[in-house]
């Protein structure tokens, strides 16, 4: 191929990919304006009403969330937050219009969401029936407004129990500081010191396998937030109990009976509430205090 051929092909290759780099491209598509805008650092109270179920009230205190209703306890900061992202983030909705007849959508009895402000206004949202077809819900705005169609884990997302909203945390501790850990097991005491950031190599393992299940484990239910029932529930006398002790604090926690097949009743000294939780949680305890198991001897 002759020079200047080459030359002229090389030229209108260069020239194509500026054209390519240079080209006005189409502006991207502006982001679907929500439905409702809400602005969560503004929002200071929480009320969720669902027919049949107690009202639940959540109040914000600085940064923390709090659970005043139907009883008072931490919130858990991830889910509120996860519940107002999700009433913010409400796009494509169809408006249905105003009706007469609210009963035919499940609004003359909605579940609804009241989001007070620091301004003193609130936004109010009210959630109906599913649509017949599924995977939408009704909802309208401020009890007077247009009847909207949104998807249906809005709804989900938003009507939370007091359960759901509250800090399921069994036990709150700083695992890298810990100084000590202290066990009563029916009788049975064992204390473990944790020197320059180790246990006792004999027990390193249990040790690791209980504060890993401590920092994952969940709460299964609290059954009585009051701890009224705690004789009942074998929390009077607890025949288990685990401390957790570090450089200006600790942090307890006490097993009672076992409740149906793989849960137990338990209580920190954080509140008086009783929870349960699995029975894992149990067994990682309870091996603390086991006898050692004989070495294996290969034949």
């Amino acid at each position: 191929m002759k020079t200047w051929l080459r030359l002229l092909i090389a030229v209108a290759l260069l020239a194509a990919v500026i054209g390519v780099l240079y080209w006005p491209k189409k502006p991207a598509p502006a982001a679907a304006a929500p439905l409702v805008a809400v602005d969560a650092s503004q929002v200071q109270r929480i009320a969720v009403t669902r027919p049949g179920h107690p009202d639940t009230v959540l109040t914000r205190s600085g940064a923390n969330w709090n659970l005043d209703q139907p009883y008072a306890y931490p919130a858990d900061g991830p889910t509120v937050a996860s519940l107002l992202d999700a009433l913010g983030g409400i796009t494509g909705a169809k408006e249905v219009g105003a009706t007469n007849n609210p009963a035919a959508f499940g609004l003359d009895k909605p579940s609804t969401v009241e989001l007070g402000l620091a301004n003193g206004k609130a936004l109010d949202f009210e959630f109906g029936a599913d649509t017949p077809t599924g995977g939408n819900s009704y909802l309208r705005l401020g009890g007077a407004g247009a009847i909207q169609i949104v998807p249906s884990d809005v709804k989900q997302s938003a009507l939370k129990s007091a359960f759901l909203l509250q800090d399921k945390t069994v036990l709150h501790f700083p695992s890298g500081q810990l100084t000590a850990l202290d066990v009563t097991d029916h009788g049975k005491t064992l204390h473990l010191d944790c020197v320059k950031g180790a246990w006792p190599k004999a027990q390193q393992a249990n040790v690791q396998s209980l504060l890993d299940a401590l920092q994952d484990g969940q709460m299964a239910t609290m059954p009585d937030p009051d701890g009224k029932d705690a004789a009942a529930d074998g929390l009077g006398h607890p025949p288990i109990t685990l401390r957790l002790t570090w450089n200006g604090g600790s942090a307890e926690l006490d097993l009672g009976n076992k409740n149906g097949s793989d849960e137990y009743y338990a209580r920190s000294n954080s509140s008086p509430a009783i929870f349960t939780l699995s029975d894992y949680l149990v067994t990682d305890i309870t091996n603390l205090t086991a006898p050692p198991k004989p070495l294996s001897v290969s034949k």
